[in-house]
């Protein structure tokens, strides 16, 4: 599998304010609680799985494995 390599530029913590149906922030509020994960990390990841599996929606080629 090949992974992105970042530069230290697009690792840098970005603020992003989005808004969120109520239950939804209910919903990560309680996550944050019973995982002891930040609010940052928890959106993160939901959202870097979101990317990942609607990758067609970037307008850049798509990676391709190299046997």
């Amino acid at each position: 599998m090949m992974k992105k390599v970042f530069t230290a530029e697009e690792l840098a913590p970005t603020q992003f304010t989005v808004t969120l149906k109520s239950h939804i922030v209910r919903d990560l509020k309680e996550m944050e609680h019973n995982s002891k994960q930040s609010m940052d990390e928890i959106v993160t990841k939901a959202l870097k799985m979101f990317i990942a599996t609607h990758s067609d929606y970037l307008s850049r080629p798509k990676l391709t494995q190299q046997s």
